[in-house]
């Protein structure tokens, strides 16, 4: 095998001179230790975290004022989200953007004035120049005079030149096409904010449905707990006078440690669903969030599946940001394009000299001397590019597919807008039918464990059927909970589809009562034991 030529002293010395320039930064702030060779082991992360500490960092500070703790333990959903609608940092940065769109579209219309351009500059030059002939400062060989065998000129003087320039385009291929493409791109940022503003509004409903729901199940849980509790104590009395076998008081004992179980779970979520409300209400401490009214039926759809998926397509801006792609790209093809066509440019300058010292004025020069320059010019310009290797075609005909890929786009989100609103529609329709029959099985369920109970206090049933009871009892509620705060979430995600709004429905709220008030057993109970 051959070896691979050796590198002379000068490049080894260049290669070495790289990587010591290369390692200097972490040498010099302690991150590769001096002296090593080879593959050295990666710097740990304080060593590297260490390098920048103590530049300057400034955190801004935050724009919105704290809410009083007081106002937040009894909060109503329209007060969530008018508050996430005015202090959510996502949206003021959409709108940041927005106003940033704007900035740049008034930059292109700024396109059709001209640019003034000045600069000044000043300084002392010198310069000496050799003749190789007798009487060249004289203007001929033969002449005589004092300077006759001058070989050199000694120049020394002090210039300064200004200039001002006024370039007007005229005629710019690329003007409109860049006006127009920032147009789009100001309706694609408003459509983004409004966007933004649509989802705060829907995750806010969403947050404070989930908080009452998780509040649901703290209260649905100790409810059920202490119905635990007191038939365990029961089972308990029963055992100790021989009526009951060790096996129901374990099995209630079992019951009684998977609900307290589901309530820790419950205390957890509503921890959860207090930091996602507080996310949006942009607060620091989210602990004192408590929902004003209890989980409970927001209303009823009133509108026909047609009518929705219309409001829906005409409401959704998603679609006029598809849209707006196909513009953008578009335009970005003229652009590109206007690189083959002529730009007419009206070019006015004006420069100013001015020299003091020893010049080249006079013969040879003169002692002192001051000299003025003033030049004016105005020109029409015409500039075009007439072969670049194909770059603008290829990329305009880039800018046509990608126009055309954002036609496809923009189906897609009317399907999948269609979509959205069929799903919404069936879980808001299909809902209120869920959640009236999970509303009577909790009911069923909570009289056959008070009746199951009493059987059992009495001698007449087994604790195989309290327990059974039980578990009943708490699937019912979750499941109720669950469905219920399911159909509410459906509603608002309809609205945010749509556009359209959700009625009130009294008949709904009496239909489904109140089944969750009432789940702990007879107090009378408790002194039977």
């Amino acid at each position: 095998m051959s070896r691979p030529p050796e590198l002379s002293p000068c490049r080894r010395g260049t290669a070495a001179l790289l990587r010591f320039a290369a390692a200097l930064p972490l040498l010099l702030a302690g991150a590769i230790p001096a002296g090593s060779a080879g593959a050295e082991p990666l710097p740990g992360e304080q060593r590297v975290e260490s390098l920048g500490s103590g530049w300057p960092g400034q955190r801004p500070r935050p724009t919105e004022s704290p809410l009083p703790p007081e106002q937040l333990s009894r909060l109503a959903m329209a007060q969530a989200v008018a508050w996430a609608s005015q202090r959510n940092p996502v949206l003021r940065q959409s709108y940041e953007e927005l106003v940033a769109t704007q900035n740049s579209l008034g930059a292109a219309y700024a396109t059709w004035w001209p640019t003034l351009n000045a600069s000044l500059n000043g300084g002392p030059y010198g310069a000496r120049s050799y003749y190789n002939y007798p009487g060249a400062f004289t203007g001929g060989v033969a002449s005589p005079g004092p300077y006759q065998n001058q070989k050199a000129y000694l120049g020394s003087y002090f210039q300064a030149i200004g200039q001002v320039d006024v370039t007007w385009n005229l005629f710019d291929p690329a003007r409109t096409p860049t006006i127009w493409q920032n147009k789009y791109k100001v309706r694609q940022a408003a459509d983004t904010y409004v966007i933004a503003l649509r989802d705060n509004r829907l995750q806010t409903e969403q947050a404070f449905v989930e908080l009452q729901q998780a509040y649901a199940q703290v209260l649905t849980g100790q409810q059920i707990v202490a119905n635990d509790k007191l038939l365990y104590g029961l089972t308990e009395t029963r055992f100790r006078l021989g009526s009951s076998t060790k096996v129901d008081l374990a099995k209630q004992e079992s019951v009684l440690k998977a609900d307290q179980s589901n309530l820790a779970r419950a205390q957890q979520d509503v921890r959860v669903a207090q930091a996602a409300l507080g996310e949006l209400l942009a607060i620091s401490d989210s602990s004192p969030l408590t929902p004003a009214e209890q989980l409970g039926a927001l209303g009823s759809w009133p509108h026909s599946l047609a009518e929705t998926s219309r409001a829906a397509l005409d409401y959704r801006k998603v679609i006029e940001q598809k849209l707006m792609d196909v513009k953008i790209n578009e335009a970005q093809a003229q652009i590109e394009l206007a690189t083959y066509r002529p730009t007419i440019q009206l070019v006015n300058s004006w420069l100013w000299t001015k020299a003091a010292g020893f010049t080249g004025q006079g013969p040879p020069w003169v002692q002192g001397a001051r000299s003025d320059l003033w030049d004016t010019s105005a020109l029409l310009q015409l500039s075009f590019t007439g072969f670049d290797g194909g770059q603008a075609r290829m990329n305009a005909e880039a800018s046509r597919r990608k126009a055309r890929a954002a036609e496809a786009s923009y189906q897609a989100a009317v399907n999948q807008v269609r979509k959205e609103v069929e799903s919404f529609y069936a879980q808001a329709t299909q809902g209120r039918d869920v959640v009236l029959f999970s509303s009577g099985r909790v009911k069923a369920a909570n009289e056959a464990l008070r009746l199951q109970t009493l059987r059992f206090n009495a001698g007449y049933g087994t604790v195989t059927d309290v327990v059974q009871a039980q578990q009943d009892l708490t699937q019912a509620v979750i499941a109720y909970v669950n469905d219920l705060a399911d159909y509410n979430v459906a509603l608002v995600s309809l609205a945010r589809a749509s556009g359209l709004s959700y009625m009130d429905d009294p008949a709904l709220r009496q239909e489904l009562g109140t089944p969750l008030n009432d789940l702990r057993l007879p107090a009378r109970l408790a002194k039977l034991r």
